[in-house]
């Protein structure tokens, strides 16, 4: 059993600091349960206790308008038989070059790495050791109508 959103659309991030305005497309989300080895799915004792997993697959890309870097990444999807869940891959270019100064890959939710152009091998993020942030969110009486959390409110409480 699988359900599929397919993220239409872009982003802007944009680095005050920098002044640096990035957009980006967004990768394809999935949440799974278990796979027949056939590819069908099947509804006995096994997959019941089997945990589901949320997946992001597809390509997606970010560009700098200002710098004229950008990147290109895919999300891969953990094949039927063997692979792993979580894998990304990711190219990053300069202005105007056709081949990357640096190629990423690793586990999106886990530990990436980076190779350069110039031979260098590093860690490029360990997600896990990354400290969690709380998220800064205006009161819903002070939302517009149209904003997520406000918009969402009462699928929100009936799915709590």
């Amino acid at each position: 059993m699988s359900i599929g959103v397919h993220n239409i659309g872009q982003g802007c991030v944009t680095c005050l600091d920098h002044d640096e305005h990035y957009i980006l497309t967004f990768p394809n989300g999935y949440g799974r349960q278990v796979n027949a080895p056939t590819g069908i799915l099947i509804f006995n004792a096994l997959s019941i206790l089997t945990v589901p997993w949320i997946e992001l697959g597809g390509e997606c890309s970010i560009s700098c308008s200002k710098t004229g870097y950008n990147a290109s990444i895919v999300f891969h999807t953990k094949p039927f038989y063997g692979g792993k869940k979580h894998r990304v891959t990711a190219e990053i270019f300069s202005p105007n070059d056709k081949k990357p100064f640096c190629s990423i890959e690793g586990e999106w939710n886990g530990v990436m790495y980076a190779k350069y152009s110039t031979g260098e091998n590093a860690v490029f993020i360990d997600t896990k050791k990354m400290p969690t942030i709380k998220k800064k969110v205006r009161k819903l009486e002070d939302q517009d109508d149209f904003e997520s959390r406000c918009l969402w409110k009462d699928v929100t409480y009936n799915l709590k």
